[in-house]
């Protein structure tokens, strides 16, 4: 563990920065360590938010000298492989690319992981500045710089960036359009994390959402996450009645529809970036191919 006393030189600023500053890192490899819980100010677990005061203690459970040659080493990724990943690209400038992320493919590495949308980035030294879950497909942002980077990681957690999903759902949902109200906390079930709604220590999720069009036995809806929570989707939807198609997660045996529908069927459509250049930036992919007519 290192142990730094926070000079005036760091007065009021937030931890997040600090860390970039302090030991080069990038600003989302930063706000990943603070996400595990790795970090901690006057021995409480820190917040992406929390800003320094004077005197604080930052202690730091984590080598961020070999974390940053870990990311920095190249994945063994053939050509092929990495040629057929960036065909994904559906919109590219100077600053941000926007893939439409496979289902199936995951954000970030992980013990069981082989190859991530990360591992592919590092190879450019491009950021990610959000994630998607393996299971879900659609936009992905991704930033060029460290500059771009910075602005969409606090775009989003200013909430100014609108994100527009796309999922079919179990049932019939009878009111056309609605906000779900839920409060969400992550609990270990066994050897399992999973996000339960809490309404006594949870934090707040609102997700809006519009019935595309009821069929027989399933909705398509749009879905507004208005907060960011982990799984905030697929929990509001099965705490409404209506868990998403193959959510076997949250939704149980009763969602299981792979002999229809091969993938967990919930799409990043669209993702809206305000005051882009001026103007409002809006990158969408084609429907998703779980789209019933």
């Amino acid at each position: 563990m290192l142990s730094i006393i926070v000079s005036d030189e760091h007065n009021s600023q937030r931890i997040d920065k600090f860390l970039c500053k302090k030991f080069d890192i990038s600003f989302s490899l930063s706000q990943k360590i603070i996400r595990e819980k790795k970090i901690k100010i006057n021995n409480k677990k820190a917040q992406i938010s929390d800003k320094l005061n004077i005197g604080d203690q930052i202690s730091i459970f984590e080598k961020l000298n070999l974390r940053k040659q870990n990311l920095l080493s190249k994945p063994n990724i053939s050509i092929e492989k990495q040629k057929k990943f960036w065909q994904n690209i559906i919109f590219e400038d100077e600053n941000i690319i926007a893939i439409d992320k496979p289902s199936g493919l995951a954000t970030q590495g992980g013990s069981l992981i082989d190859i991530s949308v990360d591992d592919y980035v590092k190879l450019k030294k491009y950021h990610l500045v959000h994630r998607l879950d393996k299971d879900t497909s659609g936009v992905l942002l991704i930033a060029k710089n460290n500059h771009s980077s910075e602005l969409l990681v606090e775009a989003f957690k200013n909430k100014t960036i609108r994100k527009t999903y796309i999922a079919l759902v179990l049932g019939h949902v009878k009111k056309n359009f609605g906000t779900i109200d839920i409060p969400l906390a992550k609990q270990m079930l066994g050897k399992n994390e999973k996000v339960q709604a809490d309404f006594e220590f949870g934090k707040k999720a609102i997700t809006n959402y519009r019935v595309i069009k009821n069929f027989n036995d399933f909705t398509q809806l749009e879905l507004n996450p208005i907060t960011g929570r982990t799984h905030q989707l697929r929990v509001h939807c099965k705490e409404i009645g209506h868990p998403i198609l193959n959510d076997i997660k949250y939704g149980g045996k009763k969602v299981d529809f792979k002999n229809i529908f091969p993938r967990l069927c919930l799409h990043s459509f669209k993702i809206e970036i305000p005051n882009y250049r001026q103007q409002t930036l809006v990158i969408e992919t084609r429907p998703p191919n779980f789209t019933l007519k």
